[in-house]
């Protein structure tokens, strides 16, 4: 059921009390956790045997795998293990006293049926411990801690998550727990647990003989995950348990091309969320290649997944180092791109200059002008397309605009002038126009655009 499986080739009672209280075990951490279902990465195995009683789960062939001895009820040891192994497969990272205060308590849970007693002492007595058991076995209290564990293991600070959740502050949770820690008796709670019929839910079916030799064997077969892995294997273990972070992580450790390794390790962090040591490795990856939005978030994964306090100032620290570094990189960034930009204007005047200088040269190489050389006149619009001979005989001026009457050839013409600013107007004598008839008329030479019939160039002869 769930993640657990037990193998027996004797006692069926004994397995199936044994996979009642894994799965009681696993509801319990469900109840105070508030996660539905929690998963485990790798299947929890427990084989039942003659032999002693293994301490604790290793992992084997693709699961967490333990030897229980026969008539043998599961104790601390293993439940310690398998709180442990839910907690870093469903939740993110809260402050180590909260966590292991959690797993103390479920270290000694007792399963009978469908009912699973809190509160058992373990061996040492802790204020952790106090703390988690005054929350859960209190009628005050017991309701709100699963609401305080879901605020810790989102990131919310300590302080709030306990006011958010209890209405009082740590300091004052932690002073009822020493006294509750200091208490002459210590109460226990039973937890109604999951709904089971161990005789109707937990049906034995014979398993292959590759599943028995999996089970009893020693190593990892070669073409699971984690034999793979141990051949050094890592990217068919990766596409084998495409969930599993140690392949990431052994791959980012050969890989050469800097984009290919950041993303195996970022990948590797991903899968692994409560690993501080991952989401540190992406985070100095990512200083390296000067992504610094990347290396903060980095930063602060690791400091949220940091459980050591000297740890944690570590890290706090490279971040400050990390902002230092990022403030003088976009400060040389802006200075470079100003340097560059006074070097195009730059650039762009000595450029000027040299034109200058350049026709300046061929004018003094060149002599006197030849006075029967043609001068064109300045014109930076469209070259007119047309040209007319005749005589200005009036200028109507209407609203800043001009329209030109000439008579050319026995024919009355108009041309327009949208823009006297732009009528570039010359010849001998009077240059100048104004409105009206003009008296005398005037002969003239007109350059214009035939399609529109505005004037461009008009020349006094």
């Amino acid at each position: 059921m769930g993640p657990f499986e037990v193998f027996t080739d004797r006692d069926k009672d004994q397995a199936r009390s044994t996979l009642n209280h894994l799965e009681q075990l696993r509801w319990a951490f469900a109840y105070f956790t508030g996660k539905q279902e929690p998963k485990s990465l790798f299947p929890i195995r427990i084989v039942i045997t003659d032999k002693p009683a293994s301490p604790k789960f290793v992992p084997v062939g693709d699961a967490w795998r333990g030897f229980l001895a026969h008539k043998e009820d599961i104790g601390p040891e293993w439940n310690t293990q398998v709180v442990r192994i839910l907690m870093d497969e469903n939740l993110g990272r809260m402050p180590s006293a909260i966590e292991d205060g959690l797993i103390q308590l479920l270290s000694t849970a007792e399963v009978s049926g469908t009912h699973v007693i809190i509160g058992q002492p373990p061996k040492e007595l802790t204020l952790n411990w106090a703390r988690l058991h005054l929350l859960a076995t209190t009628d005050e209290y017991r309701g709100r801690v699963r609401l305080l564990i879901a605020n810790l293991e989102k990131g919310v600070d300590t302080d709030v998550a306990f006011r958010n959740a209890l209405s009082k502050t740590a300091a004052e949770i932690d002073r009822e727990a020493e006294t509750h820690l200091n208490g002459k008796t210590v109460a226990t709670y039973d937890l109604s647990g999951k709904p089971l019929n161990a005789n109707r839910d937990f049906t034995p079916r014979v398993p292959d003989e590759d599943a028995v030799r999996a089970a009893r064997g020693a190593t990892s077969g070669p073409q699971t995950a984690m034999g793979l892995f141990d051949a050094g294997n890592f990217e068919a273990a990766s596409k084998l348990q495409p969930e599993w972070s140690a392949p990431y992580r052994a791959m980012a450790t050969t890989e050469t091309d800097a984009g290919k390794k950041g993303g195996l390790v970022k990948k590797a962090a991903e899968l692994a969320p409560r690993d501080s040591g991952l989401w540190t490795e992406f985070a100095l990856l990512m200083t390296q290649y000067e992504r610094w939005a990347d290396a903060d978030k980095a930063w602060a994964q690791a400091l949220r997944a940091a459980t050591d306090p000297a740890d944690r100032e570590e890290i706090l620290a490279r971040r400050r180092d990390l902002t230092d570094r990022r403030l003088e990189a976009e400060a040389n960034a802006r200075r470079e791109a100003k340097l560059a930009e006074e070097r195009e204007i730059q650039q762009l005047k000595n450029e000027a200059v040299a034109r200058i200088q350049e026709a300046e040269k061929k004018a003094n190489s060149g002599g006197a002008l030849d006075p029967n050389a043609k001068v064109h006149e300045w014109w930076d619009g469209p070259q007119p397309d047309a040209k007319l001979a005749g005589t200005l005989t009036r200028v109507d001026c209407r609203a800043g605009k001009f329209t030109l009457s000439i008579r050319s050839e026995g024919k009355a013409v108009s041309l327009a002038v949208a823009d006297p600013k732009a009528l570039v107007v010359t010849g001998g004598g009077q240059t100048t126009l104004s409105c009206g008839a003009q008296k005398p008329a005037r002969p003239v030479e007109v350059e214009y655009f035939e399609k529109s019939k505005q004037a461009a160039v008009i020349r006094f002869q």
